[in-house]
């Protein structure tokens, strides 16, 4: 995912802008915002929201899956600009051989098999804990990222900072889930898996297309999957270019991710985990990791006392990759057992100003109302500071 977001030169301009649906009016988060037949370009926050320097008049495409992509003209002192993209049109065929579905994700299948191939980068990883509404925790790190067409296959701490109150609950090691969670068997091509993208998908899975849609100049199908056994509680769908083959897209509903507790006055229900993949195309055909979003939400229920409404948010931005891993760094994959995030971030030393300057997390600001929630319990000026 491009971020160059060049100098402020005496001949460039700040511009800064959202992203919106034409319909909803709701934020469209990480639209790609490039100018035309150069490299310069960004991507928009989680709220849409973007800023980079340009030399002005300028004409600007902003596009991202699942909407039509629009070219804008900047004039000269134009300083800020929304953007209203439509939602991709999608249509069903009129005649789908049920066997399309299937051969689509098995062609999926095996063209990820074939060009499939790490790249190293950087990745920049925020998590929100909420009870009943209200932030509890606040977790940030700055990862050297090996990634690939799947997701995060190893890691390294970087940097990273953390806030919490005094709560009932924390989740200091949830980035497991970013870091080693996948959706395919990325070893022995076998029928044999029981990952979602297999060469036998219908195992364990019904599918369905939800419908086929364009982006520019490419075709997407949009496949939905279900659990045969709980289709309320398991399902999804992926978003594959119908002639490269290449993945652009996995969400995965589940309530697999509930935690555990030995305290015999709580007990976890209501378990839900949202997961979302979006990936990027390259031009020697692979893909690779854009983003990555997580929304878990589960109920405490506890004795006698009113029950908590548990919600953990996280998102990770993969950024600046290429081909050959960073010198001097020791990549492991994410397990159980390998230790806490926290501690991670305890064992760094804290770089004020590579958090003040770090481009990728000026542009995905805190919300005003968490950086309230803190400061009003005194929880910032220890691991978490502006």
């Amino acid at each position: 995912m491009a971020l160059l977001l060049g100098g402020f030169g005496a001949s460039a301009q700040r511009l800064s802008g959202r992203v919106l649906d034409a319909v909803t009016g709701q934020p469209v988060p990480y639209a790609s915002i490039s100018v035309p037949g150069a490299s310069q370009g960004t991507t928009g926050n989680a709220e849409g929201e973007f800023e980079m320097a340009l030399k002005l008049p300028v004409r600007l495409i902003v596009s991202e899956l699942g909407h039509r992509a629009d070219t804008l003209a900047v004039a000269v002192g134009q300083k800020q600009l929304v953007v209203r993209l439509q939602p991709a049109a999608v249509e069903l065929p009129d005649v789908v051989p049920g066997a399309y579905t299937v051969e689509l994700l098995k062609k999926a299948y095996r063209h990820l098999q074939r060009v499939n191939r790490p790249r190293y980068g950087q990745a920049f990883y925020r998590q929100i804990t909420r009870l009943d509404n209200e932030p509890a925790e606040v977790l940030e790190m700055v990862w050297h990222t090996k990634a690939n067409g799947v997701g995060i296959e190893e890691t390294a701490p970087n940097q990273g900072r953390y806030a919490e109150k005094k709560a009932l609950l924390k989740f200091k090691d949830f980035s497991l889930y970013t870091r080693a969670i996948n959706f395919i068997s990325q070893g022995t091509d076998s029928t044999a898996t029981d990952a979602i993208l297999s060469l036998n998908p219908t195992a364990d899975m019904t599918l369905r297309l939800i419908g086929l849609s364009t982006d520019g100049k490419r075709e997407l199908a949009d496949i939905g999957f279900a659990s045969k056994t709980h289709p309320e509680k398991v399902f999804g769908s992926f978003l594959i270019d119908t002639e490269t083959y290449q993945l652009l897209r996995c969400r995965f509903v589940t309530p697999a991710f509930g935690s555990r507790t030995k305290n015999p006055l709580f007990k976890f229900k209501d378990s839900r985990t949202s997961l979302e993949w979006v990936f990027k195309p390259l031009d020697d055909g692979s893909t690779i990791l854009d983003y990555y979003k997580i929304d878990h939400q589960q109920t405490l229920e506890r004795k006698l006392k009113p029950d908590v409404a548990v919600q953990v948010s996280a998102f990770t931005i993969f950024y600046d990759g290429q081909l050959k891993p960073t010198a001097n760094v020791s990549y492991q994959r994410g397990k159980k057992g390998d230790g806490t995030d926290l501690q991670a971030i305890k064992a760094l030393p804290y770089d004020a100003a590579f958090w003040q300057n770090n481009s990728v997390v000026k542009r995905t600001p805190l919300e005003d109302a968490t950086i309230k929630a803190f400061e009003q319990k005194g929880a910032f000026g220890t691991l978490l500071t502006p």
